[in-house]
């Protein structure tokens, strides 16, 4: 959401400027999950061990504390890791071929949302500890606070203060940082989070207590990473055909980022969900949780789709500049590529949700797998091929044709898996019943 607002206020800046800050967001949206989408398997862990407490109760807290401060340590150390990446991006972006003008104003962006990274990540740890605990709300509060800050600072200092794009990072970075604290603050001040709290036991930060997330995480983030890829090769596909071309993209990519967005929260919900009946053995919970999380996140982002089919105009209005000479073409080749990026959408949430709910059951391998296939040997090969044929539509028309290849993968391996589940149960049931 913070990305959608800064593409917002980069559109009262220029078209050019959503070129070139939109291809920056684009490309920062890469580098960030390759750390978010590893240290948000802390999620699951979490949850999992939750689940556990019941039956072990000393061993289930013990494992949440470990998962939680394995969490901030690892994002720490990827934080650190990544930063190299900023320093290199100009170049390989020319050598891709971009716009040198919108590279500039897209590295511009990248060095200022590079500090964003940390606290972000610190509160995709906190998340991950409350979510489990089923207390969503003050998730959904710290979001909001979180956008509410960063509209009138990015504003502040991009326009007041004349900083332009710079000052759009530079005020997602620092309404970033306040979150973090205020949100740390409160959490670890209740008496439910205190015995969890990660400034104590210093010894128990080590290496070792990363491997569970390492294991989990490193396929997933290969997964996510992949999927990212794809929209970034659909970006620069875009960027071949033109300022106009790009512009649309990145306005496209935000319509799909804010469904993705939706769609995200909904399918963690049933993932931790998910985890929780995992950790408890209870496979009819864990069935009903993954077929309540795919039929809810598809059909929210096909009501997404329709009404940005219907009204695309509310896009152009949004995204337009009364007076830019670019503005006419945007506004008549912006409707057509919206029913491509419709589709799109409930694609996506079909694999967005199987793959969530399939990190739930500790199904990471296959997962991957499938995404390897469906996005690199179907989706960017079809993006190229029709993109000779129907320009931008045709690029987001090949990458509907992956995303829906890998979630027809995904949900046939999670049904697979939910029966190889419901199996182990059975047996574990078996021998406990034999060993008594």
């Amino acid at each position: 959401m913070l990305i959608f607002t800064d593409v917002w206020m980069m559109a009262k800046l220029s078209i050019v400027a959503i070129a070139g800050g939109g291809l920056g967001a684009a490309v920062y949206s890469f580098v960030f999950i390759i750390a978010s989408s590893t240290v948000g398997c802390v999620a699951n862990l979490i949850a999992i061990a939750y689940g556990k407490q019941l039956r072990q109760p000393e061993k289930g807290e013990h494992d949440v504390r470990l998962a939680l401060k394995g969490g901030i340590l690892l994002a720490v150390l990827l934080t650190l890791s990544l930063q190299p990446l900023f320093y290199l991006m100009k170049g390989w972006l020319l050598k891709a071929g971009q716009d040198p003008d919108a590279v500039d104003l897209a590295i511009i962006y990248l060095h200022t949302m590079k500090w964003s990274i940390l606290p972000t990540l610190i509160l995709l740890v906190l998340r991950s500890l409350v979510s489990a605990f089923s207390e969503t709300r003050s998730i959904m509060v710290m979001s909001l606070i979180t956008v509410i800050l960063n509209v009138p600072l990015s504003y502040l200092l991009a326009f007041t203060l004349k900083m332009g794009i710079a000052g759009l990072g530079y005020g997602t970075s620092l309404a970033a940082f306040i979150v973090m604290i205020g949100y740390g603050y409160w959490v670890f001040s209740r008496p439910k989070y205190r015995r969890y709290m990660p400034f104590r036991d210093f010894h128990e930060y080590r290496l070792g207590i990363m491997k569970p997330l390492m294991v989990l995480g490193i396929p997933i983030m290969i997964a996510t990473m992949l999927e990212h890829a794809l929209f970034s090769g659909a970006a620069l596909l875009a960027g071949t055909l033109g300022a106009v071309s790009l512009a649309i993209n990145q306005i496209a990519m935000q319509c799909l980022n804010f469904s993705w967005n939706l769609a995200f929260g909904l399918s963690q919900a049933a993932s931790i969900l998910v985890s929780q009946h995992f950790g408890k053995d209870e496979p009819d919970m864990v069935r009903q949780y993954a077929k309540l999380g795919l039929g809810l996140v598809t059909a929210t982002s096909a009501v997404i789709g329709i009404l940005l089919s219907i009204w695309p105009e509310f896009l152009t209005h949004v995204f337009s500049i009364e007076g830019d000479a670019l503005t006419e073409q945007l506004v008549a080749q912006l409707p057509g590529v919206m029913i491509m990026i419709a589709l799109c959408f409930v694609v996506d949430a079909w694999q967005l949700s199987a793959i969530s709910i399939l990190r739930g059951m500790k199904v990471v391998v296959g997962p991957t797998i499938s995404t390897v296939i469906g996005y690199w040997f179907v989706g960017l090969p079809a993006a190229y091929l029709l993109m000779m044929w129907a320009g931008l539509e045709g690029i987001w028309g090949g990458l509907a044709i992956g995303l829906a290849a890998t979630g027809v993968m995904l949900v046939v391996l999670l049904f697979k898996n939910l029966s190889a589940f419901d199996k182990s149960v059975a047996e574990k049931a078996i021998v406990a019943r034999q060993t008594t």
